[in-house]
């Protein structure tokens, strides 16, 4: 019992260590992005790299508050395990704890989406530059 505690353990760290670097990824686009737009002059840009932009800084916006999202609901659902942990065996439901859980794994999902739509348009944005250069 201990041994499958210790893998449970290492699965939660591993999965919020993965979070983290999420989080910071699309914390630092984002904010690399206002950096690159207060530096240049936007009406360089064709329409296209326009939307591209747009779209990218959406997609990392997103991302950042999907994991911010998950980190609160994370953060309930240990709360709900501890209060009803504490309760005799016999009252302790779990059935919010389920609810937070598959939230949650829906969160994490849709972050990966949101994160791999603003890596695709940034990296379309950079092929785009590199050919016309």
């Amino acid at each position: 019992m201990e041994e499958i505690k210790s893998y449970h353990s290492l699965a939660k760290d591993a999965g919020n260590k993965l979070r983290a670097y999420i989080l910071s990824m699309s914390t630092g686009a984002t904010g690399v992005f206002f950096l690159a737009l207060t530096k240049s002059d936007v009406s360089k840009f064709t329409h296209s790299e326009k939307w591209l932009l747009l779209c990218a800084l959406i997609a990392f916006v997103t991302t950042v508050a999907i994991c911010l999202y998950e980190l609160r609901i994370d953060a309930k659902r240990f709360f709900d395990l501890a209060k009803q942990l504490e309760k005799p065996k016999e009252d302790q439901q779990w059935q919010l704890n389920e609810k937070y859980k598959r939230l949650r794994y829906k969160l994490i999902h849709f972050s990966y989406l949101t994160l791999g739509i603003g890596m695709l348009c940034i990296s379309i944005y950079l092929a785009l530059n590199i050919f016309k250069a």
